[in-house]
């Protein structure tokens, strides 16, 4: 062996096997890290859809066994408030046909509230406008939470649109007091608010009611007045305000 190569050429060949051996050990290498890799990312997949399920788990846990509980707690305290609330006057039940939607303008003032009382107790859906200038919550508020009412704080003079079958606009400081505290708001109401009740019962084609006070009457000759009477007014006096 040693004659047929030279040492230069056995250098030359033990570089040769030393060379294919040690790329052979990079490729099995290679393989192996290859197979080393894909088994990580499998393994990371797997821990990643395992919490994503674990999420979704976790949700339909909370849903089931907080919000689902709570609800029905909430649900049982406003059943619980609603039967210890003070129970509603008997009211008739009227079919679709029968039953009207009425606005009532001042309808927590005195005369307002009995209309509404009047009205309720009919059967009639019912839509209380004021701004309380004079009116009072606790003259309504016992109808107050029954399906056919509705209670609106809004001042008239600016306008507001419903749907109604008929208007009652009863809306005004009455009294001496009320009605001289700002007389003002008392002309804008009985101008203003009035035009908008009009144009509000005008495009809805509803019926209208205007109601005034026997104040218009001013210092009156006769006791009660009848519509037919035209007073004993002051045209220069407080009266004026209610003309």
């Amino acid at each position: 062996m040693s004659a047929l190569f030279s040492p230069k050429m056995q250098k030359n060949h033990f570089r040769f096997v030393f060379a294919v051996c040690a790329f052979l050990i990079f490729v099995l290498l290679f393989h192996g890290m290859g197979n080393w890799i894909d088994r990580i990312v499998e393994s990371k997949m797997s821990y990643m859809q395992k919490n994503l399920v674990d999420v979704k788990t976790l949700q339909d846990t909370i849903q089931l066994q907080v919000v689902a509980p709570l609800k029905g707690e909430i649900d049982r305290l406003n059943l619980k408030v609603r039967t210890n609330a003070k129970p509603f006057e008997r009211v008739a039940r009227l079919n679709i046909d029968q039953r009207k939607r009425i606005l009532v303008t001042g309808g927590a003032g005195f005369v307002g509230s009995h209309l509404v009382d009047v009205l309720m107790k009919q059967g009639h859906e019912v839509t209380v406008v004021d701004n309380f200038f004079t009116g009072r919550k606790r003259n309504i508020d016992h109808w107050i939470g029954h399906p056919n009412f509705e209670l609106i704080n809004h001042d008239v003079t600016l306008p507001i649109y419903l749907e109604v079958n008929e208007i009652y606009h009863l809306a005004s400081p009455a009294s001496p007091p009320h009605y001289m505290y700002n007389p003002i708001k008392t002309v804008k109401c009985n101008t203003i608010g009035t035009i908008n009740m009009l144009g509000l019962a005008s495009r809805l084609k509803a019926k209208f009611l205007f109601a005034s006070t026997s104040e218009i009457y001013g210092d009156p000759l006769e006791h009660p007045q009848s519509e037919s009477y035209w007073g004993n007014v002051n045209t220069m006096g407080p009266q004026i305000l209610l003309r």
